[in-house]
């Protein structure tokens, strides 16, 4: 599948952290009627979820790269 993505979007979501990150997944899901921005949200923070849980140090050099750009 291929997913043309911005990264500058997912580095965002990673930045909110772990916690935040997991309470907007448990809101949108719990919306009976999915739009097709709520599912693209979903689907951001999903990859934002998994880049926290499963490469920490990685994500954090992310966010510090892009917090450095963007000062």
């Amino acid at each position: 599948m291929s997913t043309s993505r911005s990264v500058f979007k997912d580095t965002l979501a990673m930045s909110m952290g772990i916690d935040r990150v997991l309470n907007e997944i448990k809101f949108w899901e719990s919306k009976s009627k999915k739009v097709k921005s709520v599912k693209n949200r979903l689907e951001r923070l999903y990859q934002a979820r998994t880049s926290l849980v499963e490469m920490p140090k990685e994500s954090k050099i992310l966010v510090d790269q892009l917090k450095e750009i963007n000062s």
